[in-house]
């Protein structure tokens, strides 16, 4: 594992290849924006005002390559594209958040979760880590391909991203949406930074309440679930359903999220999102459960109507949301 080809220069794609780059290793961004290929080739890869000289190349232009481990640092309404350049012989590795079940026919190295925030500023190869947090890697089946992800974890820590080796993907997978798409959709009907939603008042109940909903839905999937950040899923689960517990403990939690925005803020000026792979999968996960998903599917509507519209946040899509709730 000496050679990488890094695809998508967003915040992730670029700590990501930063990363591999302090680790002495083999690295090629692939980017399908000519602004920040152009400024990439200029100024480098700047990650925390750090600049690495990182070569990078179109997505036209590109070619996987045998034996070069791709990490897929897109969103999942690009991976289609991706895989038609593709096979059974490529080594894929994604670090994305939804579920996108065109993932699920390859033979994956395994997949990233990151808890970590990285934004990047539009047009350019300019990212800054807002969040501090952990990578899990692990396997698409447990204790699977083991040797190749322990390498690819040794030489991200040494490159500085806090890398850890689990058994399995999916619990921290499924954790992640659980959170993802609370957070993504509410932020981005209202267009604001994510802090926002532990204030208090009818936003922040909303927003415990799809986090319970995401959860109930997992659970009666009987999706696992692991731990990201100070609490298991379901010890979140039980502060939220004791009220005063869940408000009490929403003042601490609220600076780590201030200056942070989710991905999906900016997509549905773009008019194409990830919903359906947050919070379309979720409701599709609750009807095969036989299970309600109101908020859920209210998300999908309102945030799908949004892109449809190539809209902003603003307080007529949030009230949308919170009128019905």
């Amino acid at each position: 594992m000496e050679q990488f080809h890094v695809i998508g220069a967003g915040g992730i794609g670029l700590a990501i290849a930063t990363s591999l780059y302090k680790a002495g290793k083999q690295v090629l961004l692939i980017e399908n924006n000519p602004e920040k290929i152009a400024f990439c080739k200029a100024h480098g890869a700047i990650v925390d005002k750090q600049s690495f000289p990182i070569n990078i190349e179109s997505f036209e232009n590109w070619a996987p390559c045998p034996n070069v481990v791709n990490i897929l640092c897109v969103k999942c309404y690009n991976n289609d594209e991706i895989l038609k350049k593709t096979n059974d012989q490529s080594l894929l590795f994604p670090i994305q958040n939804g579920f996108d079940e065109l993932l699920t026919s390859r033979p994956l190295i395994g997949e990233g979760i990151a808890s970590f925030i990285s934004e990047c500023r539009p047009q350019k190869t300019i990212a800054a880590i807002t969040r501090s947090g952990k990578l899990h890697l692990g396997p698409i089946q447990p204790w699977t391909k083991m040797p190749l992800l322990f390498e690819l974890k040794s030489a991200l820590r040494q490159g500085g991203i806090d890398s850890h080796l689990v058994a399995w993907s999916l619990p921290y997978k499924n954790t992640k949406l659980m959170y993802n798409a609370a957070i993504s959709p509410l932020t981005s009907a209202g267009g604001f930074e994510n802090s926002e939603l532990l204030k208090p008042g009818k936003l922040r109940t909303l927003f415990f309440q799809l986090l319970l909903e995401n959860h109930a839905i997992l659970k009666a999937s009987n999706q696992p679930m692991g731990t990201i950040g100070p609490f298991h899923p379901d010890k979140v689960a039980w502060l939220l359903t004791h009220k005063w517990l869940g408000e009490s403990m929403a003042p601490f939690f609220r600076p780590s999220l201030k200056k942070t925005y989710c991905s999906m803020f900016h997509d549905v000026m773009g008019g194409v999102t990830e919903i359906e792979n947050y919070n379309g999968y979720l409701s599709r996960l609750a009807k095969a459960s036989k299970l309600p998903s109101p908020l859920n599917d209210l998300a999908l509507k309102v945030i799908t109507q949004m892109a449809s519209e190539r809209s902003t946040g603003n307080a007529h899509w949030l009230n949308a949301i919170l009128d019905a709730f």
